[in-house]
């Protein structure tokens, strides 16, 4: 064995003793320094240099409960579903994560676990969400990971999902937070669409073992990770009571992110969560993509949406906003050419297909081109836009 798996090894036998949660584990490891030093102690006896710190009886039990901890089938079990283990001593750990006031000392993430290196905003909402909701969920998914944004949540039916697959769609990274193990995927119906964004450079995550069942009390423990992975949280449509509002709440009251609701009707109890949320003044009002990427400090304009949701013309964004390389050159091409067939702009371009896309669309978002069909033209504040490029 050599010494990642060792250590890898170590931390499954810390955090998979009976009774030893995140706190404790915490407690341990700011004693000792790290992890093997933990398991040495606790291999010597009931932890005899803590007694200041916890009274004996409680020395005893957690020493003997790392001592019986036996997690060897738990590296077979992860790498059969194409699983890593990923400690909070380890450089890949979502770095907002480590951030929150209990974060899970050893997360099972199956994909990329470069995705938690991006600026990441949590989309939650109800599973028995309507067509709008729906349609919101996709509209404000496609929005933020066309202009860069990785989208977290939960991977559940309704909302969740429509986030996900919005994102998938519009080429972007998403990272879903089970209240399962990797190898019990829920719903069990969503592998499909778990291995395609895998498949997409996104990723899987767990705090649990395995082979871990989902249970009722597992989500509200995963609902802190998807708040604690993000900048902010997205309520698209959510009843006053339900996991989405909690964790809209533990982003703001324990974490100190940002949460913004979309609104909805007023008299839907599905959609009276957020509602209330924006009326008692903990959460902001948001009516598109923009509005959230402004907040991050992405952008500093909101294109404009009819009551359809296609895009209009926008007023000229503001000097501060600079396009990246790949914007930058579809909009110098369509400055050339005054307008374009989607395939014969990416011709002009020379770019990949994918890439060009996702700059068209990034580019919709800010106003700056407007598509009508499959041809596509600068707007005027684009044209105003790409003439101050360099």
């Amino acid at each position: 064995m050599d010494a990642t798996d060792q250590a890898r090894l170590n931390w499954l036998r810390l955090t998979g003793a009976e009774g030893i949660g995140p706190a404790t584990v915490r407690r341990l490891l700011r004693h000792y320094g790290d992890v093997g030093a933990v398991l040495t102690a606790a291999d010597a006896g009931p932890f005899h240099d803590m007694r200041n710190a916890l009274p004996a009886a409680n020395r005893d039990a957690l020493a003997a409960a790392i001592r019986r901890s036996r997690p060897e089938g738990e590296l077979e079990r992860l790498a059969r579903y194409g699983g890593d283990l990923v400690a909070f001593d380890d450089a890949r750990y979502p770095p907002a994560l480590i951030a929150i006031p209990d974060p899970p000392p050893l997360l099972r993430v199956a994909g990329d676990t470069g995705v938690f290196r991006d600026v990441s905003v949590a989309i939650v909402g109800t599973r028995r969400c309507s067509a709008v909701g729906m349609r919101q969920a996709g509209r404000f998914a496609a929005g933020l990971s066309s202009a860069g944004v990785c989208v977290v949540s939960g991977g559940a039916r309704g909302i969740d999902a429509e986030a996900h697959r919005a994102t998938l769609r519009a080429n972007g990274r998403t990272v879903v937070v089970l209240g399962s193990g990797l190898g019990c995927l829920y719903p069990p119906e969503h592998g499909a669409l778990f291995d395609q964004i895998r498949a997409a450079g996104g990723a899987i995550v767990s705090e649990l073992h395995t082979d871990q069942q989902p249970r009722p009390s597992q989500f509200p423990r995963r609902n802190r990770i998807i708040s604690g992975m993000s900048s902010g949280v997205l309520v698209i449509e959510a009843p006053r009571r339900s996991g989405a509002m909690l964790t809209a709440k533990m982003a703001v009251e324990s974490h100190g992110r940002e949460c913004w609701v979309v609104p909805s009707d007023a008299d839907r109890r599905e959609a009276r969560g957020g509602l209330e949320a924006i009326r008692d003044g903990w959460a902001a009002c948001v009516m598109d993509p923009a509005d959230v990427l402004a907040d991050l400090g992405a952008v500093e304009c909101s294109p404009a949406i009819d009551e359809t949701g296609a895009h209009m013309e926008a007023a000229p964004p503001g000097p501060s906003v600079k396009l990246s390389d790949e914007d930058a050159q579809v909009a110098a091409a369509l400055r050339k050419s005054g307008g374009s067939e989607i395939a014969a702009l990416i011709d002009l371009t020379d770019m990949p297909a994918a890439a060009a896309m996702r700059s068209m669309t990034s580019l919709e978002l800010l106003g700056v081109v407007s598509r009508r069909g499959q041809y596509v033209t600068l707007t005027s504040a684009g044209m105003a836009m790409a003439a101050a490029q360099p």
